[in-house]
C-alpha cells in the first residue's frame, strides 16, 4: 500500500511540475510591457497609484507591434482611468511610441 502511495505521488508531482513550466514563460515577457507601460504612465501622473491594469489588445504587423492597457489610477481621493498604448518594433524590441490617454 506504501508503495502505491509513492509511485502516485511521485507521478503526481512530476506531471505536476511540468505543467508548471509552460505558461510562465509567455506570462515574463507580457509582464514586462505591462511594467513598462506603467513606467511611463506614472512619469505622466507621478504622484499616482496603480489600482488595476489590464491589457486592452494587441496588435502585431510586419515590422510593428502594437499594446495597449488601461490602467485604473488613485491620486489623492480621485480615482480616473488611462489608456496607455505602447508602439514598437517587432524584431528588435524599440519603442517607437508611447501614448498615455485619460479616459473619457
Amino acid at each position: 500500500m506504501k508503495k502505491w502511495i509513492f509511485l502516485l505521488s511521485l507521478l503526481y508531482g512530476i506531471t505536476a511540475t511540468h505543467g508548471l513550466f509552460t505558461p510562465e514563460v509567455h506570462a515574463v515577457s507580457q509582464k514586462s510591457w505591462e511594467d513598462y507601460a506603467v513606467k511611463e504612465t506614472k512619469k505622466r501622473y507621478p504622484l499616482s497609484q496603480v489600482l488595476f491594469s489590464q491589457k486592452i489588445w494587441d496588435q502585431e504587423k510586419k515590422d510593428i507591434t502594437v499594446k495597449q492597457y488601461r490602467f485604473t489610477l488613485r491620486e489623492g481621493m480621485e480615482d480616473f482611468a488611462v489608456y496607455t498604448t505602447i508602439t514598437f518594433d517587432s524584431s528588435t524590441g524599440e519603442i517607437k511610441k508611447v501614448m498615455v490617454i485619460p479616459e473619457a
